[in-house]
């Protein structure tokens, strides 16, 4: 799933969750998990070290992902929430492999969820559709409150033709997060896939999407359309 045009750009900068309309994937979550779905802890970190981690989370927020990566070296904190971040960053340079080996070694952690996020979004940048689904899915069972996995898994759902599941992903991420525009905009463009042309218009209009932002998505459910085999 490579970003090759503008309309491509848009199409990642509405699936993924990113806070950076028109850019690669420059999000990481702030993790509130302390236990994972194994029930491991996290181990514990003073308050500077937290502090420090929410700074580094804000440069992979911002697109920072390089500065993030040399304060992480700097800070030498040794935590699952550290190395998550780490993975992220890595991942957003486009050191993909890297970044998956950490991922996979954080699966049975207190971070486990957002590790097979990460192994998710890999997978699916990479055009491994199956796997991407698999992670995405084991993400969800780890975070089922984790309004963006559920878009994420949403989307991969959608790409896959798997429509109806996909709907039920993106009314549950909306439902969690009602402020949560990316699921917003993905539930306006499936509907518009669909051919509902009625509905799409109703949850724009209650989500507040623009007459533009509506047309983009439009064209991009057209697109998608034409792409399905």
């Amino acid at each position: 799933m490579k970003i090759i045009t503008l309309w491509m750009a848009l199409a990642w900068a509405l699936t993924y969750g990113l806070p950076h309309a028109m850019a690669a994937d420059n999000k990481t979550t702030s993790v509130q998990q302390t236990k994972g779905s194994t029930g491991k802890a996290c181990a514990e970190i003073s308050t500077e070290e937290a502090t420090r981690l929410a700074l580094i989370r804000q440069m992979l927020t911002e697109g920072k992902p390089h500065a993030a990566i040399a304060h992480l070296d700097a800070a030498n904190i040794k935590n699952e929430h550290a190395e998550l971040l780490r993975a992220d960053a890595l991942r957003q340079t486009g050191r993909a492999l890297q970044a998956q080996s950490i991922y996979a070694q954080l699966v049975n952690s207190c971070v486990s969820g957002y590790a097979y996020r990460g192994l998710g979004l890999i997978a699916s940048e990479t055009g491994n559709q199956q796997e991407a689904l698999r992670h995405l899915k084991a993400a969800s069972n780890a975070l089922p409150t984790e309004h963006t996995i559920r878009n994420d898994y949403g989307y991969v759902l959608m790409q896959s033709g798997e429509s109806t599941a996909a709907l039920h992903e993106f009314l549950t991420a909306v439902e969690l997060a009602p402020d949560y525009r990316q699921a917003a905009n993905n539930l306006v463009m499936l509907l518009y896939q669909q051919g509902d042309t009625a509905k799409a218009e109703a949850f724009a209009k209650q989500f507040g999407v623009a007459s533009e932002a509506m047309q983009q998505l439009k064209k991009l459910a057209q697109e998608n359309n034409e792409a399905m085999p």
